[in-house]
């Protein structure tokens, strides 16, 4: 833009010279008796005719061209704000449509005292995985208590404070929850599993190689062993392989809660 402007009259008197010579041999190049030098010049002149017009739109659109810069500027910080509020609207419907299943489990979940907790911490190293909540003693948690969400178990309260309580969740390598598989009502130990920690699994060891489980079924807790009452859902069967040594056979429970996902959870207050 800097060779435009500062040769500027140069290039329009060329400009107009080049158009003048134009319009007069175009006028001949019309006429029937046209010659062939009209017609050979014509041919020459006509790459500088195109010349003439793209240096015409340069002084046309170039002085335009910070405007241009600005517009576009502009443009693209909107499309990122809408961008930004359009992922905002899908968290929000999400969460909102998770409050209303948790609402709607404590408005049928008569045969539970359920209190509400926000998860506030949260620590997954080491084949641990237990969870913070903001409500403790004075909310009427106790020790063992069950947590649960609208889709499953979450775990148990291992520690309790005053206005704050510590959460060991089933997929915790420690963990043990006595369960049975719904389809079939077959009894079995959902445990905590340190080479299915990374994957948020859990695992039920020494399935008889005559078990009917299969890859789909729903484990839910069996109420054996006084922590976890009946029938909640732990999760579903996602792999079953034979043991090493072939005389059983271990499954993969996939848990029905996203552990990396917990903000709202409810304690079953005995």
């Amino acid at each position: 833009m800097n060779f435009f402007r500062d040769n500027k009259n140069i290039i329009i008197i060329s400009l107009i010279t080049v158009i003048f010579v134009s319009t007069m041999i175009a006028s001949t190049v019309g006429r029937p008796n046209a010659g062939i030098v009209s017609n050979t010049i014509g041919v020459v002149l006509r790459p500088f005719q195109s010349v003439g017009s793209y240096i015409i739109n340069c002084f046309k659109y170039g002085a335009d061209a910070d405007k241009f810069a600005t517009e576009n500027t502009l443009l693209k910080q909107q499309l990122i704000v809408m961008t930004q509020k359009a992922a905002d609207y899908d968290k929000l419907a999400a969460e909102n449509e998770k409050l209303r299943s948790m609402l709607e489990l404590a408005k049928t979940s008569t045969q539970y005292n359920l209190k509400a907790a926000s998860v506030i911490a949260s620590d997954t190293e080491n084949w641990t995985s237990v969870i913070r909540l903001d409500k403790g003693l004075s909310d009427g948690i106790k020790k063992n208590d069950a947590v649960i969400t609208e889709t499953g178990l979450v775990g148990y309260v291992s520690e309790v404070g005053r206005t704050w309580s510590t959460v060991v969740t089933v997929i915790d390598a420690s963990s043990s929850v006595g369960a049975i598989v719904d389809r079939i009502d077959e009894y079995c130990m959902v445990q905590g599993d340190v080479t299915l920690f990374d994957k948020g699994f859990c695992s039920i060891n020494y399935l008889t190689t005559e078990s009917a489980v299969s890859v789909g079924d729903i484990v839910t807790t069996s109420g054996v062993g006084g922590v976890y009452p009946e029938g909640i859902v732990v999760g579903k069967i996602n792999e079953i392989n034979s043991s090493p040594n072939g005389l059983s056979r271990d499954a993969v429970v996939e848990p029905s809660v996203d552990f990396s996902n917990l903000g709202e959870v409810f304690v079953i207050v005995k």
